[in-house]
């Protein structure tokens, strides 16, 4: 008798790429593991409002793995985010080498329409949804009202669809100044009555989880139509210097959960108004922080095996 084939995650990626190549990273570690069945990516998020060849740059590793069809929608304001353009401008303009359509937010849709139409179409409780930007996008999901996708409030359509909210953002269990996703950008405004207003499931991938686990130099010898390897080369040169792959961990964990990975350490999370996440302690608690079980020296060999994976589809036409 055959083992149950395992369904796939369904995933919706939301990401701030361009503040760092860790986000192009964690695409790429998502793509391989969709490329092993383990996972349905049913639509990418741009969160930033500082920079507007995001949707260009998601656009660009989407199509390098096979999946230009990929849904994407992108905030639409100029209050959040990071300006930085190490890397988004010079791969978004690019189509000729990596042959994509998209190039700026005005391209796509916004970012809520994309969340509400991925979610009512996906079974009851199936999603989950993968943040690692800012939070000012998936609060606006909570507060929207009903649309032509959905008759459910925002509240409403996140409880009914989304199995868990994986997010890398925080630092556990205690944090002693603001962090990136949550604190900077304009985001810790936002973080606060997002956390506590989330109605189901949440893991964080914290701060101290990617830090030590340092990739970039494993996408040397992939080729360089790869717009991942171009992220890295342009973003310090983390494609000799490595990086931290905050990112990379929380896809990780939302595709394969803990296995031997992973522990969870359940509780709850409360961000204060500046953006710093407190934690309590509670067994019974809706929220977990990750703890490594593995080195981080056998976790980079992993991630950094998943990020340099030769894409499966490459060549299939999707555009």
């Amino acid at each position: 008798m055959t083992a149950e084939a395992k369904v796939p995650v369904r995933v919706i990626l939301d990401t701030d790429m361009g503040s760092d190549c860790d986000d192009a990273g964690a695409m790429a570690v998502l793509h391989a593991l969709a490329d092993q069945g383990e996972v349905e990516i049913l639509a990418c998020i741009y969160s930033s409002e500082k920079n507007q060849f995001g949707p260009g740059c998601i656009a660009a590793i989407n199509q390098y793995y096979g999946r230009g069809e990929i849904p994407i929608g992108a905030a639409k304001g100029d209050e959040v985010g990071d300006p930085r353009n190490d890397f988004l401008e010079a791969i978004a303009s690019d189509a000729q080498r990596y042959g994509h359509r998209v190039r700026t937010c005005d391209d796509v849709p916004d970012q809520v329409a994309v969340y509400r139409r991925a979610l009512a179409s996906a079974p009851d409780r199936s999603v989950t949804v993968i943040s690692i930007g800012h939070t000012k996008g998936l609060l606006a999901l909570l507060h929207s009202g009903p649309c032509d996708f959905s008759p459910a409030n925002g509240h409403g359509l996140v409880a009914l669809k989304v199995k868990e909210w994986v997010v890398m953002g925080g630092a556990f269990p205690v944090e002693e100044r603001p962090g990136w996703n949550f604190g900077a950008n304009g985001s810790a405004r936002y973080s606060r009555a997002l956390v506590a207003e989330w109605p189901g499931a949440v893991v964080f991938s914290g701060y101290e989880v990617g830090s030590d686990i340092i990739t970039g130099p494993c996408l040397q010898g992939t080729p360089d139509d790869n717009p991942v390897k171009t992220a890295y080369r342009l973003w310090d040169n983390a494609l000799e210097n490595g990086r931290a792959s905050w990112d990379q961990t929380a896809v990780l964990y939302a595709v394969r959960g803990t296995g031997e990975d992973w522990e969870l350490c359940r509780g709850r999370c409360e961000v204060e108004d500046d953006g710093r996440t407190t934690w309590q302690v509670d067994e019974c608690g809706p929220h977990a922080y990750l703890v490594k079980r593995r080195p981080a020296e056998s976790l980079t060999l992993t991630i950094g095996d998943l990020m340099a994976r030769p894409p499966e589809r490459r060549g299939v036409s999707s555009r």
